[in-house]
């Protein structure tokens, strides 16, 4: 059984582009949420499915994971299970020994680029604060109230996406996500 693993970091994220990309797939397993998590309900669904001779297909490294280590562990229970990986974009294949260690490598250079990614944004902000033009992000608690509050239920109800909602507020998108927390333990919204 071919097994295709798809991923994208949030919700609004669209998985069009990886669905595209493979076709031959008996059955699709898509999370929405970060790979930095290797805890991803589809992904475990998926090795806990998978049977020997099994193949996973996913189409770049990172969508299986953004650690090393998970990658590797991942890999490992595949491996585990007599299946085998295979990755589209790089035309990696873990059935032999020169795939796994292709595998090792890249996953340790996109672990590396992640965190100079990390690296540069701090010191980007340092660098910001230090000359008053970062003040951090906005406040984002529940301040809504009275017609802005009504406002957002409303578009909220009618569907607006959530980055559309954080430029109508003017919010990081993690303080609508807060809002909607709120508002859905207030029983306001759905």
């Amino acid at each position: 059984m071919i097994r295709y693993y798809i991923r994208v970091s949030s919700i609004e994220q669209k998985t069009d582009r990886q669905l595209v990309a493979y076709k031959e797939a008996d059955k699709v397993y898509i999370d929405k949420m970060s790979g930095a998590n290797k805890d991803r309900p589809r992904l475990k669904e998926m090795l806990e499915e998978l049977k020997e001779n099994d193949i996973v297909v996913v189409k770049s490294l990172d969508r299986l994971s953004r650690s090393t280590k998970d990658l590797l562990d991942i890999v490992s229970e595949i491996e585990n299970k007599k299946a085998i990986l295979k990755v589209l974009d790089r035309n990696i294949d873990t059935s032999d020994a020169m795939g796994r260690f292709f595998l090792t490598i890249l996953g340790a250079v996109a672990e590396l680029e992640l965190a100079n990614i990390k690296q540069r944004r701090e010191e980007g902000i340092a660098i910001a604060k230090e000359n008053g033009i970062y003040k951090g992000r906005k406040v984002g608690s529940i301040e809504l109230k009275g017609e802005r509050l009504e406002r957002f239920k409303k578009f909220y109800n009618l569907g607006m996406n959530k980055t559309d909602l954080a430029k109508e507020f003017e919010v990081p998108r993690c303080t609508v996500y807060r809002w909607i927390k709120v508002l859905q333990d207030r029983n306001e919204i759905n």
